[in-house]
């Protein structure tokens, strides 16, 4: 009887593989791919600009009440330097900022304890539903009549219009960290200190800035309702008052500003993701 030796599959496809041949190889990442992204966004953008200037060009809405983005190009050195635009523009980004500083030194600590510790959620927990879907709009005469028409009463209104989206976000991430890590962690001798800074906060990062991405945009809302309702300066002012006497090619004008702006935060915050959370898998 011949006997039959049976060589492992592992060390038969080792032999199969030339010395001079690396085990793992990496494909380059081709232009497309690295930037493909950006073409299909500018794309985007060009089909919804070329879209509006037919629908102004053609007069399918009367001209009154919709500008186009030729006009909008040709009024934005007048609104600068005619307009004050850039006063209004300071005034509403102080307001902006002051109160999305309020929501990141308050939402996320909350958000943490709320996620890391179960009663603190469940006591917590519908009244954060509860104001989240309240419509705080309606809290506006409210804020505008109790902390005046100047800075105070926009930055009330920024901050409890975007402080729940970061709350939810941030409670939502540490709340979805893989049990077992943590688990892993405490059996090689890792207190809840360490554990939360080099485990539950890294782990959220992603949580949070779609939370801070939310907040953003409802931030500038927040801004120009507020400014809409009452305010002697601000860009939600400068809408007010090219809105009464219809010139619309420098309302626009400020509602494209905003646009830009939010698209902007909204990029950095991105990068952000990007850089504090490599790790992450993109789908």
């Amino acid at each position: 009887m011949t006997d039959v030796h049976l060589e492992p599959p592992a060390a038969a496809a080792a032999a199969d593989v030339p010395a001079d041949r690396p085990l793992v190889t990496v494909e380059p990442v081709g232009a497309w791919v690295r930037y493909r992204a950006a073409v299909l966004g500018t794309v985007g953008v060009l089909i919804l600009l070329v879209g509006w200037q037919l629908v102004s060009s053609l007069a399918l809405i009367d001209p009154l009440y919709i500008s186009s983005p030729i006009r909008i190009v040709e009024a934005a050195p007048v609104a600068i330097t005619d307009d004050g635009f850039l006063h209004h523009i300071a005034v509403s980004a102080q307001e902006f900022v002051l109160g999305m500083l309020l929501v990141i030194l308050t939402g996320i600590p909350f958000g943490m304890l709320a996620g890391w510790y179960r009663p603190v959620r469940e006591l917590s927990d519908p009244v954060v539903s509860a104001l989240f879907a309240t419509p705080i709009v309606a809290l506006v005469p409210i804020l505008v009549l109790t902390l005046g028409i100047g800075v105070g009463s926009k930055v009330a209104f920024v901050y409890l219009l975007a402080v729940w989206p970061v709350v939810i976000n941030t409670t939502a991430g540490i709340r979805d960290i893989d049990p077992g890590v943590i688990r892993m962690a405490r059996t090689f001798g890792a207190g809840d200190w360490r554990i939360f800074h080099t485990i539950a906060l890294p782990a959220s990062v992603p949580h949070i800035i779609v939370g801070l991405r939310n907040a953003v945009s409802r931030g500038i809302i927040a801004v120009v309702v507020g400014e809409l309702y009452g305010a002697s300066a601000g860009i939600g002012y400068y809408l007010n008052q090219t809105g009464q006497i219809f010139q619309t090619d420098r309302y626009y004008f400020a509602v494209v500003f905003l646009a830009l702006v939010g698209v902007l935060l909204g990029l950095l915050l991105t990068a952000l993701e990007s850089r504090v959370s490599g790790w992450k898998v993109d789908r």
